[in-house]
């Protein structure tokens, strides 16, 4: 599973725990949306407040609840409550990344990295990633960033591996074929 790089083993079972739970109740979508917000909520004052030692554990539970006015998910409720009943609501924050991943995994999409030297357009996006959707039978979404150093060409990061299509990648690997060649 691909949820690790950012994630303890402990978050990792628990956001499997989840995924699962709300799978098997069709809440996918539900829990999903509770994910997204729970991660906007903790880059908030309520973060903060989860990894500070000196609140208790029914406070923070309490600031996590108010936060959290429009509702949650029964699933999602009832989680965090077990989580701080357990006293390890300090994973929380962990949580959405594993849940996002395993949604991904579920529904066949591989998120990548696309760097260029240059801003890309919309099109040539949607051109790579259809490309890559292609040669993986995933649905490829890609985030585009610029990174001058490259000259010109794209590199693209999908799933841990490097695709390096730049001029300073080509230029690199003519320089390793000649300094290779004995005179």
């Amino acid at each position: 599973m691909s949820t690790a790089a950012q994630s303890t083993p402990a978050a990792s079972r628990y956001g499997l725990a989840l995924f699962e739970a709300a799978k098997s109740q069709s809440a996918l979508d539900a829990v999903q949306s509770d994910m997204s917000l729970l991660e906007e909520v903790l880059r908030s004052d309520v973060g903060q407040a989860l990894s500070d030692p000196r609140w208790s554990a029914a406070a923070k539970l309490a600031a996590i609840t108010k936060a959290f006015s429009s509702g949650l998910h029964s699933l999602t409720a009832d989680f965090i409550q077990m989580l701080t009943q357990r006293e390890r609501l300090e994973l929380l924050p962990q949580v959405p990344v594993v849940f996002a991943t395993l949604l991904d995994e579920h529904n066949g999409v591989l998120r990548g990295q696309l760097e260029a030297a240059f801003a890309v357009s919309d099109e040539t996006l949607a051109a790579v990633e259809a490309s890559l959707s292609q040669k993986t039978a995933k649905k490829v979404v890609l985030s585009a960033s610029v990174n001058e150093s490259l000259l010109g060409g794209i590199c693209v990061t999908l799933a841990g591996i490097l695709y390096d299509g730049s001029v300073l990648g080509q230029l690199n690997r003519m320089r390793n074929r000649l300094e290779a060649i004995e005179l």
